[in-house]
């Protein structure tokens, strides 16, 4: 079973080293015994202490580092983009609010079931914390995820836009094609001049061909222009012609 993005940057976030004094302190107090932080007990009182004993902004990091190891998740930036810390109180999601904003981050707080939720949906900023937080790494494939997702966005308008296109070409082709039949079935073509008769039995034997392709199958060739100033004329004389008959 493959490894989870978030499992993979908790492992890797448990092997940086300090350097530091004052850093490995921080650290030292995650990994203190009585230092109890629990996913569903009230934690607020040691997370508040452990903070206030942050003395530069390496400590701070050591902090956000391990408060994501104890109670973050981040999901596959291929999938989607969204951050948490969950909590088993209000208290210690508002704490969190609180202290990330301190340090520059903008999450927001949600509850769901008996957790309390600290979230962040926006690939910039989870980009930034993971960077502050020295995983950069994970960092850089949630840059990454963006390009590629980029890229298949663009693909996919390309996709849209061609298909698009053809649409349109072929609902074109086909009133022509409606016209010169119109024309040939009521004996109407054979009143048309030499070129025009030529264009409309090539429109017809030739549905799903472009106007230009059309125009290279002439003898003498004639451009895209001009193929389609023939189309018209002959749309104009199947347009007359069912007047007629109409009247």
């Amino acid at each position: 079973m493959r490894e989870s993005f978030s499992s993979r940057l908790k492992q890797n976030a448990e092997l940086t080293e300090e350097k530091k004094k004052c850093c490995r302190f921080i650290r030292g107090m995650f990994s203190d015994p009585s230092a109890v932080l629990s996913k569903n007990t009230d934690s607020s009182g040691t997370i508040e202490s452990i903070y206030r004993k942050c003395r530069c902004d390496g400590c701070r990091q050591v902090f956000f580092r391990h408060m994501f190891i104890i109670f973050g998740s981040v999901t596959d930036p291929m999938k989607s983009y969204h951050l948490e810390f969950a909590f088993s109180t209000e208290k210690e999601a508002e704490m969190m609010v609180s202290m990330l904003s301190e340090n520059g981050f903008t999450f927001s707080r949600s509850r769901r079931g008996n957790r309390h939720t600290v979230y962040v949906k926006n690939s910039g900023t989870i980009e930034d914390f993971l960077v502050f937080i020295g995983a950069q790494s994970s960092a850089f494939e949630v840059m990454n995820s963006k390009i590629v997702h980029e890229i298949r966005n663009d693909a996919n308008r390309q996709v849209n836009c061609d298909t698009a296109n053809i649409e349109k070409q072929l609902e074109a082709a086909r009133v022509y094609v409606e016209a010169a039949r119109f024309l040939d079935e009521t004996g109407k073509l054979d009143s048309l001049s030499e070129d025009l008769r030529k264009t409309a039995r090539l429109r017809i034997d030739n549905e799903q061909m472009s106007l230009a392709e059309l125009g290279r199958m002439m003898i003498p060739e004639v451009s895209k222009s001009g193929i389609k100033h023939r189309l018209r004329k002959i749309l104009a004389a199947a347009e007359e012609a069912r007047k007629e008959i109409h009247n």
